[in-house]
């Protein structure tokens, strides 16, 4: 019996975790509040790739620069930033499958399918030379894509990776923030509790049978009210088995693009420590750290974002360092 009580409360705090708005990994903004003015039209567009219809938009001309979105977002996420790179870039911003305006379709939902899709999705619109910027989960995938031989990125911008970390340290993390908050100034209380829930998240890792994050998602039992499951996996939920389950580690020294990585200082999902080790990991990489701001800058403080990548981009295009 002392076994299984950690283990239950742990499969309820991981349902929590899994299924609660602060692991969309974003914060709710208006989206008629945070658009900025613009000046040059959005047109909306599809492409299939794969046989899934994807919806993405797309403004300006020059260099292509296309934005990912995190977890439970959409392009939508990137609206008060596109525009301010149009008068010199083609500014992209994709829905990924199974979220805003593109298809839903049943599928094995992975940071690895997901960078696929992407890969093929600039295939098909014979996009070289790419800048990525990637936030969250779709830094992951930014970062996927850079990684891989013969990439067609060419620089790379990374806001607050999500899941950069081993699964115990991402995983206290959150939870520890989720029950504080990020402005909590019991710093020493914090650290207790993620301790505990390192130790507690190591020793149910060790044992756990199946393996993998989506293995025991899918071992959840169902109701036996309703006979349905008591955890649906949608997309969210298998991309949140995905993020835990997936280590970009191994790939960083393969990385050899200029990087830009961008984190907010309160951060309370993505651990600001990961942020100095994707600088130290990444050759050519350079990190800001944006004072004040949670998971979402490009949403909480935009000019500031906005002025970040450009500060990069006009480095890179004269060949200085910033």
């Amino acid at each position: 019996m002392s076994r299984r009580i950690p283990k239950f409360f742990f499969l309820l705090l991981i349902l929590i975790f899994a299924l609660s708005d602060p692991f969309a990994f974003g914060q709710k903004i208006d989206a008629a509040e945070d658009r900025a003015p613009h000046k040059t039209p959005l047109y909306s567009q599809t492409r299939l790739i794969d046989g899934i219809k994807i919806h993405f938009v797309e403004a300006g001309e020059g260099q292509p620069l296309l934005f990912l979105h995190g977890l439970g977002g959409s392009w939508e996420d990137w609206a008060a930033n596109l525009q301010s790179f149009t008068p010199l870039y083609r500014a992209m911003a994709m829905d990924f499958p199974g979220f805003g305006d593109s298809d839903k379709p049943e599928a094995d939902y992975s940071i690895e399918w997901l960078t696929g899709i992407v890969e093929k999705f600039l295939e098909e619109r014979r996009l070289e030379r790419v800048t990525i910027v990637g936030h969250s989960m779709g830094a992951l995938v930014a970062l996927k894509l850079a990684a891989r031989g013969n990439s067609r990125v060419q620089r790379l911008i990374v806001a607050d990776a999500v899941g950069i970390g081993g699964k115990a340290e991402f995983l206290s993390y959150v939870l520890t923030k989720k029950i504080m908050g990020p402005d909590s100034r019991w710093e020493s209380i914090e650290g207790v509790m993620r301790d505990q829930f390192k130790m507690m998240i190591e020793e149910f890792i060790k044992g756990q049978r199946p393996e993998t994050s989506r293995e025991f998602f899918q071992s959840i039992p169902k109701s036996p009210v309703t006979g349905n499951p008591l955890l649906s996996m949608t997309p969210s939920v298998q991309l949140s088995a995905s993020i835990i389950d997936f280590d970009i580690r191994p790939q960083l020294a393969s990385i050899l693009q200029p990087t830009l990585i961008l984190w907010g200082e309160k951060d309370p999902v993505a651990p600001p420590p990961d942020a100095v080790f994707l600088k130290s990991k990444i050759p050519r990489a350079t990190l800001a750290i944006l004072e004040g701001c949670g998971h979402s800058p490009m949403k909480e403080q935009p000019e500031r974002f906005d002025r970040e990548v450009w500060k990069f981009l006009q480095a890179e295009e004269s060949g200085s360092s910033r």
